[in-house]
């Protein structure tokens, strides 16, 4: 019994050896090909594909809803491939596949077990990098988008009021919602242009974490190029920006523009996230209150950000926006315990780990970070683990000056739209 169980235990530190935790291959046969991020983890039981292209709602022109449309035709109304013959392998496979439409990304996730995977993984790439609008069933497939929950509800409302207060452009005004009249109108011309340009294979890029064929995955991504590029503009606002906007429920956001440059600056965007979010909690628990509150790196195309969200006030009518401010304050001047920092940084290492193990977790970090790949790289655990509080503070007093701050409180009350972001903003 022991000689069996110390056998099991040496075959389970191979296979996870053999895993080569935290590893990202990332290449690209040509600029007119898509990007690949490849995370093999050898012995996992799934896989998992994202095809993320780099463009969403606030790409589309004028014509809403384009993007989500484009997407349900790449899968039912496609001569790469039958939209039933998919639906049937993927139930039979105990297999899922996603859409997301964000404000400027939008992808295709698939998950399989890895016996059935790398079929899976070639199909599903063949229709969404190599399309072909199959007329006869487009009609049908414009009736199942408009009737798609998700053309008219999205869950990134956050991100979008962020866009809209720090740029004048257009493009990151909120589009109008879509409906099935209007998604019915569209015509062929106009969605095979969308996916001969923002939905080509130059503008997207191809993640597969997981047990999977690598070179087959390279073979199939390599015979898809082409489509004209959609650059992403990162913005340079105008700071600091202080703003009430309204809404049902009194509630703070504090928003810093942050720079994932290296291993480094990720490991202590990580770790300030987990340290204020904690500091949040133990300072109210001392009060004898509690209170939903966030803290954590929110990744977007066009700017990162460490943002943190609070109720505006309890219902003694205590205002509650100090108290933020004052903890933003202590970390960014390095007024943090010993205790305190190693608690965060052994969380963050501790989550990190468990997540490389999973290729789900792995598979939505890597696309949320396409355009910021030091976010999860190989070197980020080298990193967190040479992280000191020093080097830490070194790192934020850059990013949480009082002079880069983006302070909103939405809140019921009947005011008007005010700020003191200058008069750019005023003019809204």
């Amino acid at each position: 019994m022991k000689a069996w169980v110390w056998g099991g235990l040496l075959l389970w530190a191979w296979s996870a050896a053999s895993a080569a935790p935290f590893e990202v291959q990332r290449s690209r046969e040509s600029p007119e090909h898509a990007r690949l991020v490849l995370a093999p983890r050898t012995g996992a039981e799934r896989a998992t594909l994202h095809v993320v292209f780099t463009v969403g709602r606030f790409d589309e022109g004028g014509q809403a809803g384009l993007t989500r449309v484009s997407q349900h035709v790449m899968l039912e109304a496609n001569r790469r491939g039958r939209y039933e013959d998919l639906v049937r392998e993927l139930f039979g496979a105990n297999a899922t596949l996603t859409l997301s439409t964000g404000l400027r990304q939008s992808s295709f996730t698939l998950s399989a077990p890895r016996q059935d995977f790398d079929a899976l993984a070639e199909r599903l790439l063949t229709q969404v990098l190599s399309p072909q609008v199959d007329d006869a069933r487009l009609e049908a497939a414009l009736e199942r988008a408009g009737q798609d929950p998700s053309l008219t509800f999205a869950d990134d409302f956050l991100e979008s009021v962020l866009a809209l207060v720090l740029s004048t452009e257009p493009r990151f005004r909120a589009p109008v919602p879509p409906n099935a009249q209007s998604v019915q109108s569209f015509s062929d011309r106009d969605i095979s242009a969308y996916l001969s340009g923002p939905l080509s294979p130059r503008n997207a890029v191809v993640i597969a974490a997981g047990d999977f064929d690598v070179e087959a995955l390279k073979r199939t991504v390599a015979r898809y190029k082409g489509g004209t590029p959609s650059a992403v503009t990162r913005l340079s606002p105008q700071l600091p920006v202080t703003l009430k906007l309204p809404a049902v429920s009194d509630i703070n956001v504090l928003a810093y523009p942050i720079e994932l440059k290296d291993a480094r600056q990720a490991a202590a965007a990580r770790v300030v996230g987990v340290l204020l979010g904690q500091r949040l909690e133990q300072r109210f628990r001392r009060l004898g209150v509690g209170y939903a509150q966030d803290a954590s790196v929110v990744l977007t195309p066009w700017m990162d950000q460490l943002v943190l969200t609070l109720p505006a006030r309890d219902p003694s009518a205590l205002d509650l926006g100090p108290f933020m401010l004052e903890e933003v304050g202590a970390v960014r001047e390095g007024r943090v315990s010993a205790e305190e920092f190693a608690q965060a940084r052994a969380q963050v290492l501790a989550r990190l780990r468990t997540d490389d193990r999973s290729p789900t977790e792995v598979g939505l970090a890597l696309a949320a970070s396409v355009h910021a790949p030091a976010w999860y790289a190989p070197e980020l655990e080298a990193a967190l683990t040479s992280l000191t509080p020093e080097s830490l503070t070194q790192s934020v007093q850059g990013w949480l000056g009082e002079d880069r701050r983006v302070h909103l409180l939405f809140t019921p009350s009947v005011v008007p739209l005010r700020s003191t972001a200058g008069a750019r903003m005023r003019r809204r």
